[in-house]
């Protein structure tokens, strides 16, 4: 599963799921593989900075 993690601090999470797939990143919003219609929401933050996909 992909990670979510701080710039800050290096703490991880899980990437949210949708539909039965992992949310990918579009801007700023996490969106269902099935579009933003299905569902979207703000990528989470943490040390006050948006997380970031981990590569």
């Amino acid at each position: 599963m992909g990670k979510l993690v701080c710039k800050k601090c290096g703490a991880e999470v899980s990437v949210p799921v949708h539909c039965g797939k992992e949310m990918h990143m579009e801007g700023d919003q996490l969106v269902c593989w099935m579009g933003p219609a299905c569902g979207h929401q703000d990528v989470p933050e943490h040390c006050g900075t948006s997380m970031a996909l981990k590569e």
